[in-house]
C-alpha cells in the first residue's frame, strides 16, 4: 500500500511539476516580441485603439485552438507589462471576506472565439496581448484610453 502511494505521489508530482513550466510570465519587457503572428486575430479593439468612458474593457478575437492568451497592462512607473488579474470577493465559510485572484488567461477552445475583460485606468492603457500555442507566441500591443465625464474629455472623445 505505502509502494502504490508513493508511486501516486511521485507520478502527481512529475504531472503537475510540468504544468508549472507552461505558465505565462508575470512580467513582460516593453519591447519584447514574438515568433509568430497567426495564432490570434483580435476583433475589439478594431485597429488596435480604442476609447471608452467605462471603468471596464472587453478585448476579444478568434484564433487557433488551444492557443493561451494573456492580458498584461503597462507599469509606466516599472517601464514593463505586468500580468493582469481578476478579482473576485466573496465571504468564506467563517463570515470573512476574502478576494480570490485569478490571471486574466483564457484557452481558445474548440469555437476559436476568445474574450477577457480588463480594469482600465484613467487615461491612456496600453495593453499587451500574449497567445502562446506550442513554441509559437504572438505578441500584440493595443491601446485603450478612459476618459471622464468631463467637457473636455467629451470633446476628446469625439476626435478619437
Amino acid at each position: 500500500m505505502k509502494r502504490i502511494c508513493s508511486l501516486f505521489l511521485i507520478a502527481a508530482l512529475l504531472l503537475f511539476g510540468q504544468l508549472a513550466v507552461f505558465a505565462a510570465p508575470e512580467t513582460m519587457a516593453a519591447d519584447a516580441s514574438g515568433n509568430s503572428s497567426e495564432l490570434i486575430v483580435i476583433t475589439k479593439p478594431q485597429n488596435q485603439k480604442d476609447s471608452t468612458f467605462n471603468g471596464a474593457y472587453i478585448i476579444s478575437g478568434y484564433g487557433k485552438e488551444g492557443t493561451v492568451v494573456t492580458l498584461y497592462q503597462y507599469d509606466f512607473d516599472a517601464a514593463d507589462f505586468k500580468k493582469v488579474y481578476s478579482e473576485l470577493k466573496y465571504i468564506d465559510e467563517n463570515g470573512g471576506s476574502q478576494i480570490l485572484k485569478t490571471p486574466s488567461e483564457v484557452t481558445i477552445g474548440t469555437s476559436g472565439l476568445f474574450m477577457n475583460s480588463i480594469s482600465l485606468k484613467q487615461g491612456e492603457n496600453l495593453i499587451l496581448v500574449r497567445a502562446e500555442n506550442g513554441d509559437e507566441v504572438q505578441m500584440m500591443l493595443l491601446t485603450v484610453t478612459k476618459y471622464n465625464y468631463n467637457i473636455i474629455d467629451l470633446i476628446k472623445s469625439l476626435t478619437d
